[in-house]
């Protein structure tokens, strides 16, 4: 569990080997294999060994010499990142300021998280609403600074075709909301079918006529550590081009992967959806808090879609390894299928006419399972 690195670092921290001390990092109930908590004396670390020591861009840069670098730039511009305090380019490895062990996911599956659970997202706790509100402009800073020196992170930027990853994920939740009604023993009628083609249509146009920012591509709840209400903002060693709005609303939703009992919650509602909005319009672009929150809201209608479809497959086919690995992660399928089913037709960020019309639509197959 990476004890071949003590030694380098205790040389480079002019310390002996024995005053390091090395403990694991588990994510629910699986060990982390590639990082770990070192203590030396009052003090603690993150250590981190990048898996990947090929190059991932065209540049020819690895992993760890885009995190690194990425890493440097955030937190010299005041970014809540962790402070690289040793690197080694011959182990790929990274020894970082502690920042907590407490994610967003975590605290997202801590209870009660809810005034009327049957509402998830919709009523938060109050205690929580400072927190997310923080993380949320911190995600705004990290994304001006991105913006800021795109110049400088252009070597490191991973390409790949975003427009047709949205393109796949469109047509997948479209397919999906057909499954849906195949599941139920029923059809969608004619007219259901025109009016969800055409509210598919609409939401589908915005997403892809939406401009892309600078960032992460490991966009999860477990990337943000929180301490004493401060984010802590982890996991630069993929970076590219995205939607904001997707980021946002994965960051935002947490998984509970490997986790007993846990289950998908949603932490974004109007308020912080709204505080987005006003955001971007003043910093980024010149279009109305609607349009933007519209965006949002459509995005998180087409994760859980995505999450249903991956479901439906997982259940289709249990005995396929990645299936069998996501079940084992995710626990209770029907549960976690009518969790995804609530969150989508209860889930309202936007006042958006045309995700509303698809809600209503989905509604018909609220209570069915898998």
């Amino acid at each position: 569990m990476l004890k071949h690195l003590i030694e380098p670092i205790a040389a480079h921290l002019k310390i002996p080997s024995c005053a390091v001390h090395i403990e694991a990092i588990r994510h629910g109930t699986q060990p982390r294999q590639n990082v770990c908590r070192l203590r030396i004396g009052t003090e603690s670390y993150l250590l981190k060994q990048h898996d990947i020591t090929t190059s991932v861009v065209e540049a020819g840069y690895t992993p760890f010499q885009i995190e690194s670098t990425v890493l440097s730039l955030l937190h010299r511009n005041r970014c809540h990142v962790p402070k690289i305090i040793w690197k080694s380019e011959r182990f790929h490895a990274l020894l970082l300021e502690w920042c907590g062990e407490l994610t967003l996911d975590a605290m997202a599956q801590s209870k009660p998280r809810f005034v009327n659970p049957r509402k998830a997202g919709l009523s938060l706790l109050p205690e929580l609403k400072p927190v997310l509100h923080t993380v949320l402009m911190e995600l705004c800073r990290v994304e001006t600074v991105f913006a800021g020196h795109a110049t400088q992170f252009e070597p490191y930027v991973f390409h790949f075709n975003l427009d047709a990853t949205l393109q796949h994920l469109l047509e997948q939740g479209r397919k999906t909301l057909g499954y849906l009604a195949h599941l139920k023993g029923a059809s969608i009628t004619s007219s259901q079918a025109a009016q969800l083609d055409t509210a598919w249509d609409v939401v589908s146009n915005r997403l892809r006529t939406a401009p892309p920012t600078l960032g992460s591509l490991d966009y999860q709840g477990r990337n943000i550590v929180i301490t004493d209400e401060i984010p802590c903002f982890i996991d630069f060693a993929s970076v590219g081009w995205d939607w904001q709005e997707r980021r946002l609303t994965q960051y935002f939703n947490s998984i509970g992967a490997n986790q007993e009992e846990a289950n998908f919650v949603s932490l974004l509602n109007r308020d912080l959806v709204d505080t987005y909005a006003a955001w971007v319009i003043t910093h980024r672009e010149a279009c109305s808090p609607a349009d933007i929150a519209a965006r949002v809201d459509a995005h998180h209608l087409l994760f859980y879609l995505s999450v249903v479809h991956r479901l439906l497959q997982a259940v289709a086919q249990p005995k396929m390894p990645k299936n069998r690995m996501l079940l084992q992660a995710w626990g209770d399928a029907q549960a976690r299928f009518q969790r995804a089913i609530t969150l989508i037709v209860d889930t309202h960020l936007s006042d958006d006419v045309y995700t509303t019309q698809i809600r209503e639509i989905l509604s018909v197959f609220h209570a069915h399972v898998p």
